[in-house]
Formats: structure tokens, C-alpha cells, sequence
């Protein structure tokens, strides 16, 4: 479980005064050296009583959440969802989004002029989510816990020839152990 000094309001960083959040990420990021900011920003300030109930036995003083480099294909083949789903959901929208020429949604938006996503999706691999607690359906062999408009819309754009599937992308993996960036 998260401590109470890392757990967020539950609300989009985008809906938050940008001061708390700053001041949130500081304390944090000086707290916890081995959990990189987009953990702390997308997880502990946005979701963190949904990340609670997905792994009950994280703890941020044993764990890590380390950036890393994977690529699109390798997302498109290893990352799953909740009943091990592919991460397909979002498609329709993605094509409606391109069909009308929307730029509304800065994701997507920044997707398609990049052929990447803003900032990394967060990954854990099963069988370590399943010692922490999560339920015995997460998807296999890694399960996605954060960002899937991202991941379902880098699926679509290379299935439609969009990306590149040996596009290098960054990604949030928690890991067990205590790792700092000097350490990884």
C-alpha cells in the first residue's frame, strides 16, 4: 500500500493547481529516489486507490519503478490488460479521431505527429504483480497499470502503418528490489 505522503488526490494532474503538483513530485521524488517521476506522477498523484487495490503489497521502501527502453513491438507482443486483453479498446476512437481530423486530445495529437506517446506508460510483470497481491487475470506476460489510450493507440497506429514497430519507447516498470538510478 502506499503511504499516506505518497498518496495524490485522485485527480488528473491536468485538473490540479500546477504548485501541488510540483510540491507534491519534490517531496516525493526526494523521498523515494527509486520510483521514477511519472510513477509518482500517474500512480501516487492520479490513481492511487486504484494502484492500492491492484497490488496491496507494494512498498515503495522495498520496490522500484524504473524508466527503461522497450520497443513498440515488444509492447504490441507482452503488454496486456485486466483478463489478459489486448490493449485494442481504444482503436475505434483512435479512428475516429483520424478520420475527422480531431486535435483535441493532446495524446493523441502528440501520437501522431511523433509516432510515440508524451510520457511512459507503467508496466509490471505478472508474476511479480501476483506476489504483490493482484489477481491471477492480469495480463500476461506483462500487465499494463497505467496508460491505455497510449498503449492501445501505438497498437493502431502500427497495425495502420503509422509506427515502426522497432521504434524505441520509454516505459515505467516496477521491479522488486530497491533500485536508484545509480543503481539500475
Amino acid at each position: 500500500m502506499l503511504p499516506e505522503h505518497l498518496r495524490g488526490p485522485g485527480l488528473t494532474i491536468h485538473y490540479t493547481s500546477p504548485e501541488a503538483v510540483d510540491t507534491f513530485l519534490r517531496e516525493n521524488e526526494e523521498r523515494y529516489p527509486n520510483l521514477d517521476p511519472g510513477f509518482i506522477s500517474q500512480i501516487c498523484f492520479e490513481h492511487p486507490d486504484r494502484f492500492d487495490d491492484l497490488l496491496p503489497a507494494f512498498d515503495p521502501k522495498e520496490h522500484s519503478a524504473v524508466r527503461g527502453e522497450r520497443s513498440l513491438g515488444w509492447i504490441y507482443d507482452n503488454v496486456r490488460y485486466d483478463h489478459n486483453a489486448e490493449l485494442d479498446f481504444w482503436y475505434e476512437q483512435f479512428d475516429r479521431f483520424r478520420e475527422s481530423g480531431h486535435t483535441g486530445y493532446e495524446i493523441y495529437t502528440h501520437m501522431v505527429r511523433t509516432g510515440t506517446w508524451p510520457f511512459p506508460p507503467v508496466i509490471i510483470e505478472a508474476g511479480f504483480a501476483m506476489s504483490l497481491g493482484a489477481p491471477e487475470d492480469v495480463g500476461q506476460p506483462y500487465h499494463l497499470i497505467e496508460g491505455t489510450h497510449r498503449v492501445s493507440y501505438a497498437r493502431r497506429m502500427m497495425e495502420l502503418g503509422l509506427t515502426d514497430r522497432a521504434r524505441s519507447v520509454e516505459v515505467v516498470e516496477l521491479t522488486p528490489g530497491r533500485q536508484t538510478p545509480t543503481t539500475q
